[in-house]
């Protein structure tokens, strides 16, 4: 049961790749859950953006400060 299983899930993304379905030719405005580790992660993401833009812990509680969660 396990291999037939695992044998249709292998035809599906061979078709999905045939049809062009890839993560890369993604369209859709459905939400998309990435593990914990991936970097493609909204936290993840997110932290990478902050380091980015603010250079010290305090200019980021400062900015937070105008901001409404």
């Amino acid at each position: 049961m396990l291999a037939w299983l695992k044998k249709c899930i292998a035809q599906y993304d061979q078709w999905c790749e045939r049809m062009g379905f890839t993560p890369e030719n993604r369209r859709c405005c459905a939400p998309i859950r990435y593990d914990e580790d991936d970097a493609r992660h909204p936290k993840r993401r997110a932290a990478h953006f902050q380091q980015k833009k603010y250079s010290s812990p305090s200019d980021l509680q400062n900015k937070k400060r105008f901001y409404v969660d």
